[in-house]
């Protein structure tokens, strides 16, 4: 072929591309822009070459071929003249490298690929790379083909958006050092990022958490610097079994950070040279290897024995809401969507798995203490608060929340002090309120909370710090872990991977914006790049911002040690023979107890009734079951029968069978009542129960025999008599929940000696509760009596609480998008006006999305949660989902949801196409100007821009379609870029919303303009109103959303729409331009 006319064609294409691609680059999709800018360079770069090759120095020929110079490489002319890249030189490498030479400006982050006869050339932040292209068929790319009949294309169909901040973003481990840990001639640095950040092995001495067995994982793979691979293959292996072989996804697709607050500061994202994947759950535990491969044939491997896991963690977190003398508190929001809460606060603890199971709210009317005090009304306490009140600590805390928590670890009974048997990891959440009288004769009612430790947490609230904080406590951590030091986010404390909303977690306060190092306690800290501040560990003032959860991240030496204390625990297992198994760090996995004294539950997971109260062994303070609790998930046990000297309580059930459980038979705590909590199987139908205790107690026949034996008439306490007794006399103590007994060996004394022990004023006699147990066996149980102190029939209840919700391990995720409320479900959707879908588009993205709307085109966020606008052309719907599944396929057609999509509702449902009377210029303009100003569109479209239209600039877009008559129409687009014909019958179709014509809209501004009273029907009709709303009336009460006429003394009539339930004046119309405030949106006049 002659060079002149192929160079002419090139050139020609070129000025084409020129004068008439960009031209309409506005309208383009970003990413499509940019890859017809790298098409035109490799254009030009082409007619280069060929000039070149024209000139007869720059040919080099060897065995009859000839080879054109360029850049220090050889490059084997076609027949047709032009440049390619074979291996016929010096080899594959060499035909690499002579392409980047020869397309020398493709710099990071495009990428190029060698494919003999041409190049493939395609950019990190589109999505994909050389090998999806192959193997996936993803087509997003620019190609060079010298056999190819147009030669340099673009291919556009799969592009992910182009995003220019995080091109422009901080790579916030980019420039730290890399530690290699792999085998092989690929040197990579490991990283499994989960609710926090671990890597393969030697985590403990870093201070960070090991990787969790059984929880979804980032994967992160960072080349050594200098090695930038064009692509990485993983093969995933489970005890030597490939599992699965993929791409790990570009660097620049990482995700993107949780950043919440925006100001002019770069973005960060977690690096912009790493590759990543997502882990499923299942496959992250002892036995998963990695073998990672680069496109050019580099190899690393990940064994087995080099992964370091830790405990598949299992969290239950019952909770209950309790009024004391009053309501109980209103249902808080992880109590209202708990999947969804439950799901973000799953992202911030080491756990494989949490369990929140549900209480139907409790109001006590009668209070019993643990001393035998009755309150009805009030309770009397110089100071109650959030932190303060008998009734919180006595009831709540004590008898409530470690009830349930020891009714759940099969313990029937215990003493009043706030004890549990800690069988397994629990935290058991309450809430409360009580009636208190203070010390000034003031009677209120105070919300306790912000407690937390010894297996419950009490909450205010239940989104913020205070619940990290608190469940913190619960599980061992102190205030300042490891000091101020240890307490802050820095360059080395992790980032976390939030797997129910696809983001990265980041260690930075987005709030905190410094120049340089700002102090912190006793500390200064140095921020990152010398103005961004981090974020605190919730055991430190839990400083954060986040776009996607509530709650803040723990640094890595927090979690470390959460996560310790968690694999100190036993986890309640059916399959074990004990029903308990606990972690083996040497074998990584979980093992069954082989002997235990904890009772193995019988039923799990259950619904439950849980049985409360006091009862005294002595007879003497007010015994009392509280009315039952009603739980959604608990524990039965066999519990065990009583013997001789405890007190016991006697269950019926409705099919008249009864169960007769053993209850501590002595005092536990001085002169306080004992405490008694079991669960009964709800669907066992329990009716009745009644709590005896012998008539003669054990403790008392004991109590007697040792003042017999020591020749004394009463015991004695420290500080009876000034620390003055006479020799012999007996003393008791209590001590962690224990009664110890003292015979004295001298007439004066100071303290008791430790636990146990004697010394020269004391004689350790023995624990009165051990004394107890070996009298018992001598004791007949008839002997001792019986008492009734106390019964309680219950009532029936039909009313369940909500189920329980399992967050982690493949559940939950789900749940929490089945939970988001449909469009019907939004109470406040009915009183809001959309006079376009570009209007409820933004209402969407605000309510579902955190202001984002993916449409599957430009927007296309693959995460469970992710909000969705698709166009249905077999209904002719504006539709609305939330994908449950990254996998999700095509959007059902029906309005129904599928096991991929929820639907949440329809546009059309919501938006008015009728012209809004109020919103509509009635000037004298011409109704292109009218339409345009309406739908705020600088210009209308005609049918031959169709297919210009985007997702991003032009979405909804109004086009105009002069007809024969002279008359122009009005529609709107439903899919950009996507359109038949006009319809011709003034009605919609697939591809069109039919607005309106020049008659009928000439119709409508002479009917509004000529009679106020026609007017003001159209606008009652278009806001579907009886009437306006006159000031007022209701006691200034209104309905939001509705319009309110306001005849003003300018001699117009002003329009006002409610924006609250109660409101004050109307703004002035003639103070501002827009007349609005709080109360009022000022829409128009006439």
């Amino acid at each position: 072929m002659n060079i002149k006319p192929i160079a002419v064609a090139v050139s020609a294409l070129l000025c084409g591309y020129s004068g008439a691609s960009f031209a309409t680059s506005s309208t383009q999709n970003e990413a499509v822009q940019h890859l017809e800018k790298m098409k035109a360079k490799v254009l030009q770069r082409v007619v280069e070459t060929q000039e070149l090759i024209e000139d007869p120095t720059n040919i080099e020929v060897r065995d009859g071929k000839r080879f054109l110079k360029y850049n220090g490489y050889l490059y084997s002319i076609t027949s047709n003249n032009l440049p390619s890249f074979m291996p016929f030189v010096d080899g594959f490498d060499y035909a690499d490298r002579s392409a980047e030479a020869m397309f020398d400006f493709i710099q990071a982050p495009w990428k190029l690929v060698n494919q003999m006869d041409g190049v493939y050339i395609y950019n990190d932040q589109f999505g994909y790379n050389y090998m999806e292209h192959i193997d996936n068929g993803k087509q997003c790319n620019v190609q060079y083909l010298v056999g190819d009949k147009d030669l340099v294309s673009t291919a556009t169909k799969d592009c992910l958006p182009y995003n220019a901040a995080l091109i422009d973003a901080h790579g916030f481990i980019d420039d730290q050092p890399i530690v290699n840990h792999l085998n092989g001639d690929l040197a990579a640095q490991i990283r499994f990022i989960q609710n926090q950040t671990a890597e393969p092995a030697g985590n403990d001495e870093k201070d960070q958490q090991r990787i969790v067995s059984q929880r979804e994982a980032l994967l992160v793979l960072t080349p050594m610097v200098n090695h930038e691979p064009k692509s990485i293959e993983l093969k995933i292996y489970k005890d030597g079994v490939l599992l699965e072989s993929r791409q790990m996804t570009n660097p620049l697709q990482i995700l993107e950070s949780d950043r919440a607050k925006q100001d002019d500061r770069k973005d960060v994202v977690y690096s912009k040279r790493s590759f990543t994947t997502v882990l499923p759950w299942n496959w992250v535990e002892q036995g998963l290897s990695l073998q990672f491969e680069t496109y050019t044939g580099l190899r690393g491997e990940l064994a087995a024995d080099d992964i370091d896991f830790a405990a598949p963690a299992h969290l239950d977190l019952p909770m209950i809401r309790i009024g004391m003398l009053t309501e109980p508190p209103a249902a808080k929001p992880l109590e209202l969507k708990t999947a969804h809460y439950g799901s973000e606060l799953f992202q911030r603890f080491p756990l494989a798995s949490m369990t929140f199971s549900h209480y139907l709210p409790i109001k006590l009317d009668k209070i019993v203490m643990s001393n035998g005090d009755i309150k009805t009304e009030y309770s009397d306490y110089a100071s109650p608060g959030v932190h303060s009140g008998d009734m919180r600590e006595d009831i709540t805390k004590s008898l409530i929340q470690l009830g349930i928590a020891n009714a759940n670890y099969g313990v029937a009974s215990s003493g009043a002090s706030q004890w549990q048997a800690d069988n397994y990891p629990a935290i058991v959440i309450g809430h409360s309120i009580g009636r208190y009288k203070n010390d000034k004769g003031e009677v209120g009612v105070y919300t306790h909370g912000l407690s937390g430790g010894n297996g419950m947490v009490l909450l205010a609230n239940t989104t913020g710090n205070e619940v990290t904080h608190e469940i913190g406590h619960a599980l061992s951590m102190g205030h300042y872990p490891g000091g101020y030091a240890n307490a802050t986010h820095g360059a080395t404390t992790g980032w976390g991977y939030d797997a129910y909303r696809g983001y990265m977690a980041d260690n930075l306060n987005w709030q905190s914006n410094v120049d340089g190092q700002y102090a912190y306690g006793d500390i200064m800290v140095t921020p990152y790049k010398t103005h961004y501040g981090y974020g605190t560990d919730p055991m430190g003032g839990g400083g954060f911002d986040s776009s996607t959860s509530s709650y803040p991240l723990f640094t890595g030496y927090s979690s470390k040690r959460i996560q310790h204390y968690l694999e100190s625990k036993d986890y309640l297992d059916a399959t074990s023979n004990s029903g308990y198994s606990h972690w083996n760090a040497v074998t990584q996995q979980l093992e069954a107890v082989a002997t235990t004294t904890k009772l193995k539950p019988v039923q799990q997971g259950v619904d439950v009734m849980t049985v409360v109260g006091f009862y005294d062994p002595q007879l003497t303070n007010t015994s009392y079951i509280y009315p039952a609790l009603y739980g959604s998930s608990g524990n039965v046990y066999d519990l065990p029968q009583p013997i001789a000297g405890q007190c016991w309580a006697t269950v019926t059930y409705g099919d008249n069978s009864e169960q007769i459980i053993g209850l501590e038979g002595a005092r536990k705590n001085g002169g306080l009542s004992n405490k008694l909590h079991f669960n009964l199987a709800r669907d066992r139908n329990p009716q009745t129960v009644t709590v005896e205790c012998p008539q003669i107690s054990l403790e008392t026949i004991v109590r007697d025999e040792l003042l017999a034996h020591y020749d004394q008439e009463r015991f004695y306490d420290w500080d009876d008599n000034n620390r003055r007794g006479n020799i012999g006399d007996v003393f008791e103590y209590h001590r962690n929940g224990r009664v110890e007994l003292f015979a004295l060996k001298t007439t004066t004394y100071w303290y008791f000696p430790g636990s146990g022990s004697s010394n020269y004023q004391w004689e350790f006699i023995g624990y009165l509760d051990q004394i107890i147990a070996d009298k018992q066996p001598t004791v007949d149980f008839d002997a001792l009596g019986r008492v009734t102190v106390d019964s309680r029939t219950f009532v029936a209840n039909t009313e369940y609480p909500a189920k329980a919700v399992t967050i982690g391990k493949g559940q939950g995720y789900d749940l929490a998008i089945e939970s988001q409320p449909l469009f019907t479900e939004q109470s406040d959707l009915e009183n809001l006006d959309f006079e376009t879908m570009n209007q409820f588009d933004l209402w969407v993205a605000d309510r579902y999305g955190k202001g984002e709307l993916n449409n599957g085109v430009t927007h296309k966020r693959k995460r469970a949660g992710a909000v969705y606008v698709h166009i249905n052309t077999e209904l002719n719907t504006r539709d609305y989902f939330l994908m449950k599944t990254i996998t999700a396929g095509e959007f059902p057609t029906n309005h129904h949801s599928n096991n991929d999509w929820k639907y949440l509702g329809s546009a059309e449902s919501y938006v008015n196409f009728d012209f809004n009377p109020l919103k509509l210029n009635r000037q004298n303009l011409s109704n292109i100007e009218r339409v345009k100003n309406y739908f705020e569109q600088s210009a209308l479209f005609t049918w031959d821009q169709r297919t210009t239209t985007t997702w991003d600039s032009s979405n909804s877009a109004v086009f105009i379609n002069p007809t024969a008559e002279g008359v122009n129409e009005y529609f709107i687009q439903r899919t950009p870029a996507q359109g038949g014909e006009f319809p011709t019958n003034k009605a919609s179709n697939r591809d069109w919303i039919y607005l309106a014509d020049d008659n009928s809209l000439n119709q409508l501004i002479l009917e509004m303009s000529t009679n106020q009273a026609v007017f003001e029907q159209l606008v009652l009709d278009w806001y579907k109103q009886d009437s306006f709303g006159n000031w007022g009336d209701n006691g200034k009460r209104g309905n939001v959303g509705d319009i309110y006429d306001y005849h003003f003394h300018d001699g117009k009539t002003h329009y006002y729409r409610l924006k609250t339930t109660r409101y004050g004046y109307f703004p002035w119309p003639s103070e501002s331009a827009d007349p609005s405030n709080g109360h009022w949106q000022y829409i128009s006049h006439y």
